[in-house]
This record gives structure tokens, sequence and C-alpha cells, in this order.
């Protein structure tokens, strides 16, 4: 279905994993407890769940999440995902930073990503949020526990359409626990 809710209730065949790759060992997500959990145990981990079924032009992603351990773990929303074209990342940070930004594959398992905003919102609260992205034409709107937040017009890499998904890092401070309730997709 193009536009749905899962909640995670039972094992689903249509997300995909990847992780940028680091020393550590691949840390795939594991549905748990109604959760998509991604238990990231080795600092500078990142990982992806992707919705293979549809490529989105415009859509609105909306997330529950929760960092379950490691205070500076990052949840995110991905939109416009291709592999060879690059992608859209919404990221929150514990001390209530976000940040909008591209990534794109240099090799496979290395990715770079280029910052497209980065700024501060009070609305990002220590262990849940409800977090979103609009990705409607050339703008990106991120959300934070319904407010939404400095709409961003984006014409330097000028990505249309592709996959959507959730993203969970690890950076300095691991393990990191990041839990998944719900994942919206939506006309925008």
């Amino acid at each position: 279905m193009r536009y749905f809710r899962e909640d995670f209730s039972e094992e689903s065949p249509y997300w995909s994993f990847l992780q940028v790759s680091t020393d550590a060992a691949p840390a795939m997500p594991e549905i748990q407890s109604g959760f998509l959990l991604f238990a990231l145990p080795a600092p500078n981990q990142w990982a992806y769940a992707l919705y293979e079924p549809f490529e989105y032009a415009d859509v609105r992603l909306d997330a529950d999440v929760q960092v379950r351990a490691g205070a500076q773990g990052t949840p995110g929303l991905v939109c416009r995902y291709d592999k060879e074209g690059g992608w859209y990342e919404f990221n929150i940070h514990a001390d209530q930073t976000y940040v909008l930004l591209y990534g794109q594959w240099l090799a496979e398992g290395v990715a770079r990503y280029t910052p497209i905003v980065r700024a501060a919102s009070e609305k990002i609260l220590p262990t849940e949020n409800e977090i979103g992205l609009l990705c409607e034409g050339d703008t990106l709107t991120p959300y934070i526990n319904g407010t939404a937040l400095r709409r961003q017009q984006e014409k330097r890499f000028g990505l249309t359409s592709g996959k959507i998904g959730v993203a969970a890092s690890a950076f300095q401070d691991a393990p990191v626990a990041i839990a998944y309730d719900w994942i919206q997709a939506a006309l925008p």
C-alpha cells in the first residue's frame, strides 16, 4: 500500500536494511514488542530501514521514536532515497538540535553527509518524540511533536523521488538503542 501506517506488530516483508560500514559487525534492526528496534553496539554506526514497495515524489512522513539507551543516539527520517542519486535525511539530537542533510554513497557502505540546515528546537524532548518530514516539490519541512520547523527550499541536490525510511545513528556514545513505535506515509 503506497500510503500506510506501520505499527510493527509483526514481521514485514516490505522493509530492507542498510548500514554505513564501520569496523563493527552489522547491526540489523529487529521487530520486538511492537517496535522496530535498532541496537547499535559500537560507536560511529549508521543504520537505515527503507520501505521497498514504492518510490515517492511528494510525501509526508511521521514517526514516533524513543531513544532507549545512549544519550547521543540520533533517530531520523529519510525521503527520496536513491542508491545512485542520494537521499534527504532529517535527524534530531538529544542536545535539542536537528539537521537536514543530503546523504550520498561514495562506495559500498561508505557515505558522505552534507548538512543543508543545522538548527535548534526546544520542542525536542530527551527520550521520546514524534518526528515528521514533508518532502514536497523543492521544499523540505521537518516537524517535531506536531510543530513545523523551518521550511527549507532545496535546489542544490535536486532530488525528485525515491524510497522513504527511518534512520538510527550512534556517534561516540555507544551502545545506542533507538525504537520506532510506528511510521506513517501520507499525501502532503
